[in-house]
């Protein structure tokens, strides 16, 4: 006799999100935006996060095998033989876009000649004095396992640790040398984040489960990069439930706005993004291996050109990497009417309580810098994986009904259709064949037409056609991909505003660009990118705008946390509540859980 229990589903449908027995507590919910350089961390209840190097240091167990650490700002995309007429082609557009644009007063600048300022700045030394604000060196008296953030940083360099980065350009920092495995990438963000939240946040771990987290990823995302980050805030650590969102949208969270271009320029990439109402539009998303830190090593090698070499910074070295991207911040500018031979003071702090004082002279050098971003050849890279659109989801064993699943079986309904529409045109052509046999019988002296079975080919055609779309879809993306090639802050603008259909929409992104992120607050940086914009819109639209606005400080907001404090308004928002995925939740159905729970296209 068969059994009357019913047979358990092979893959149970997920549960509806669980009504919320009280408010969510903003002391309660941690807002997490993992940065390349950066990670910033906090309560959602506090006003600023907590900004600590996203770097750990682990203690090498045979000193005499000491790996190579991750360096900050060289790059191997630099390192081949066109870069120096790279740079060079790029330096001289640059320069042309200077003498091409007049200044406030209606007068055109004067390129100022390295060589002009060579000679006296080759024979300039050191002033050097007492400091009481240089950093001091890490004591490692104890020899821990391990150091996080500033600590990690200010390492010796005679001893035997590995500094490591888990984060690059966005992404998870998985490469096919030592310590870039997945599992290793993991080990690292685990450590970090467990010592921040401990230290400096003051939360055992044990206590996680009574916290939740908001997860921000970036616009172009890798999928199983997000499926295993989440993993480890709620098997891992523990938390209790979370929410992931995109960078740009919470952008426009802690910004205020409903409809922006986000900008994000930070310290190893450029990302722009088209939202509209809490979505980021997919086929705006762009992301560019660029940023502050080029910036950084671009101004180092234009000082050098003119004479000031800064033998003691080697950028090698956390610390002096550190010094060179002060003297970036401090030195370099965007204004347009700032021009020819001007008196520097460079101040190089170093760990021993030691200030050096290089008064020198400067042209165009603190301007070339960071007009690279427009002119992004300036910067020398060449790789095949420098600019990156959103790729579809490719598939995961955890959830069996994703995109690509739904793809496949609108395909076989799509041929599941067309054949039974062809077996039933069979039926009717036999049908009427027999009714019409005499007719055929007396036309038997006269050829068959040739065409006589169009109706069959027309219809394998055209299922040929519907099952070969979603493969063409594909290539049209990966096309796209190839043929993009690295373009500046103001083009990338162009390019994704585009690529929205609405010309409403677009005329609305135009008149609102949000620049967030750190990598373009310098003096002049609105001016010159509402100039180069403006220059780039289609005519036809441009008649249409009434102006073109361009926000880098949101509510006098530090720009590289608006997106941070976007997450933190997210977490408080009553209409979030349903998107919280639950540890128990996560254990039972996993990936499946980002794909219906997540508030955009997964």
């Amino acid at each position: 006799m068969p059994s009357s229990v019913a047979k358990k589903p092979l893959f149970p449908p997920t549960p509806e999100p669980a009504a919320e027995q009280q408010t969510v507590q903003a002391p309660t919910v941690i807002v997490i935006q993992p940065g390349s350089v950066n990670l910033r961390i906090g309560r959602a209840s506090d006003a600023f996060p907590i900004t600590v190097p996203h770097c750990v240091a682990r203690k090498c167990l045979d000193p005499s095998k000491r790996l190579t650490d991750d360096y900050m700002l060289l790059r191997p995309e630099c390192n081949h033989p066109e870069a120096g007429q790279q740079i060079r082609a790029g330096l001289a557009s640059i320069e042309e876009m200077l003498l091409t644009r007049p200044t406030q007063t209606g007068e055109y600048r004067q390129i100022t000649l390295p060589r002009q300022l060579m000679a006296f700045n080759s024979q300039v030394p050191p002033e050097t004095l007492k400091s009481i604000e240089s950093p001091a060196w890490t004591n490692i008296e104890k020899k821990p396992p391990y150091l996080v953030g500033d600590e990690a940083l200010y390492i010796p360099s005679r001893e035997s640790y590995r500094l490591s980065w888990p984060m690059r350009r966005g992404q998870l920092n998985i490469h096919d040398g030592p310590g870039g495995s997945l599992t290793a990438v993991l080990a690292d963000l685990e450590t970090i984040w467990g010592h921040v939240l401990q230290e400096h946040l003051e939360i055992p771990i044990k206590d996680l489960k009574h916290y939740r987290a908001v997860l921000l990823i970036p616009d172009v995302y890798v999928h199983k990069h997000v499926k295993v980050i989440v993993n480890l805030l709620l098997n891992t650590l523990g938390f209790a439930a979370a929410i992931v969102h995109q960078e740009s949208v919470c952008a426009t969270y802690g910004s205020g706005l409903t409809v922006a271009c986000v900008v994000d320029v930070g310290d190893q990439k450029t990302s722009v993004s088209c939202v509209e109402d809490g979505i980021s539009h997919r086929a705006s998303r762009l992301t560019m291996e660029f940023g502050g830190s080029d910036v950084s090593r671009l101004f180092h090698s234009l000082l050098a050109r003119c004479g000031v070499a800064l033998p003691e910074l080697n950028l090698t070295n956390p610390p002096d990497v550190i010094q060179m991207q002060g003297l970036k911040e401090t030195c370099c500018h965007l204004n347009q009417d700032q021009y020819g031979i001007t008196q520097q003071c460079l101040e190089i702090h170093r760990p021993d309580n030691m200030l050096l004082k290089y008064k020198v002279k400067l042209g165009d050098e603190p301007i070339l810098a960071p007009m690279a971003l427009f002119k992004p050849m300036a910067f020398g890279l060449l790789g095949d994986h420098l600019i990156r659109v959103q790729s579809r989801f490719e598939g995961d064993p955890d959830d069996p009904h994703d995109e690509e699943y739904l793809r496949q079986t609108q395909r076989q309904s799509w041929a599941g259709r067309m054949g039974s529409s062809k077996k039933d045109t069979a039926d009717m052509s036999r049908d009427t064949s027999e009714q019409n046999l005499s007719q055929l019988d007396d036309l038997n002296s006269g050829p068959l037409d040739d065409d006589s079975n169009d109706v069959p080919d027309v219809m394998t055609t055209t299922e040929n056609k519907s099952t070969r779309r979603g493969d063409d879809e594909d290539d049209v993306e990966m096309d796209e991909e190839n043929d993009l090639h690295l373009m500046g802050v103001d083009e990338a603008i162009i390019h994704s505003i585009e690529k929205c259909d609405s010309e409403e929409l677009r005329r609305k992104l135009y008149s609102c660009v949000l620049v967030v992120g750190g990598g373009l607050q310098f003096e002049g940086a609105v001016r010159w990118l509402q100039y180069q914009v403006w220059h780039s819109i289609p005519l036809n639209m441009r008649q249409q705008l009434d102006n073109l606005e361009i926000i880098t400080k949101p509510k006098d907001m530090d720009a590289s946390c608006t997106s941070w404090k976007g997450g933190a308004i997210l977490a408080c928002l009553d209409s979030t509540q349903e998107l919280w995925i639950r540890q128990r939740e996560w254990k039972q159905f996993s990936v499946r859980l980002l794909r219906e729970r997540v508030p955009f296209t997964w």
